[in-house]
């Protein structure tokens, strides 16, 4: 089973970003996206959305339902 800390740590270590970096983006503590990253938390989601968008990845891959990290365009959303 994937779950989202996981995925949300190994994207912000690809995109070489700190805690405190991706933190600031998201506009949230680097507390509370540690425990999103250790799985402790869930995100709301209009954070999940920003967090998909602001890293350029799908919801599902961050929810672990897909393994394609390509975000859907938006143009295709109905």
């Amino acid at each position: 089973m994937i779950l989202f800390g996981n995925r949300l740590r190994a994207l912000r270590e690809d995109c070489d970003l700190a805690t405190e970096e991706l933190a600031n983006k998201l506009h949230i503590t680097a507390r509370a996206l540690n425990y999103y990253e250790n799985n402790m938390r869930e995100p709301s989601f209009p954070l999940l959305i920003q967090i998909a968008d602001y890293l350029n990845v799908s919801t599902d891959y961050l929810l672990g339902r897909t393994d394609i990290q390509t975000p859907y365009s938006k143009q295709n959303i109905k």
